[in-house]
C-alpha cells in the first residue's frame, strides 16, 4: 500500500513538471514569434527560396495555441495549411517532408491515404472525402513569404 503511494505521488510529481515545461516552453516560442512578426505575420521564407512543388514546416503561436503548418508553392502560388489531417489528428507528414504524392500534383497524408488539393486543401479521395485542411492567411511582402494565424474561433487548432 505505501509503495502504491509513493509511485502515485512519483507519477504525479512527473505530470506536474511535465506541465510546466510545457508551459515553459511555449512561452518560449511566443515570445521568440513576437521577435520575428512583422504587420500581416510571421516571415516564413523568401518567395525566391521556394520553387514550385517544395514545401516548408512552420510554426506559429496564435492565441493560446501552437500551430504546426506548412507552406507548399504549387504552381507559383503559395498557400498554407495546418499540418494535421482531417480524418484523425495526425501530421500529414509521416514521412518527413513528404506532403505531395509522388506526381506533385496533389497532397498526401502518407498515414491514411487521404489525397488533399493543394490550391484549396479539399480532400478528394479518402476517408475524409468532402472536408478541407484548415487553411493559414498568406501575404507576399518585399518578396517574403508571411504567414499569419487565422481570424474567427480557433478552438479547432487546440490539441
Amino acid at each position: 500500500m505505501v509503495f502504491t503511494f509513493y509511485v502515485s505521488l512519483l507519477f504525479l510529481s512527473l505530470y506536474i513538471l511535465g506541465l510546466a515545461l510545457r508551459r515553459i516552453f511555449f512561452l518560449r516560442d511566443r515570445a521568440r514569434m513576437e521577435q520575428g512578426d512583422r504587420p500581416g505575420g510571421r516571415v516564413i521564407a523568401r518567395a525566391d527560396e521556394m520553387g514550385p512543388g517544395s514545401v516548408r514546416k512552420f510554426w506559429l503561436i496564435c492565441e493560446k495555441n501552437r500551430v504546426n503548418g506548412f507552406l507548399i508553392n504549387h504552381q507559383g502560388n503559395f498557400h498554407a495549411y495546418v499540418n494535421r489531417c482531417r480524418h484523425m489528428e495526425t501530421p500529414l507528414d509521416f514521412v518527413r517532408y513528404q506532403f505531395f504524392t509522388e506526381d506533385g500534383r496533389h497532397l498526401i497524408c502518407l498515414t491514411h491515404g487521404a489525397i488533399y488539393d493543394p490550391s484549396s486543401g479539399l480532400c478528394v479521395e479518402g476517408p475524409c472525402k468532402g472536408l478541407s485542411l484548415y487553411r493559414l492567411p498568406v501575404l507576399i511582402d518585399q518578396g517574403e513569404v508571411l504567414v499569419a494565424c487565422p481570424s474567427g474561433d480557433l478552438s479547432h487548432l487546440s490539441d
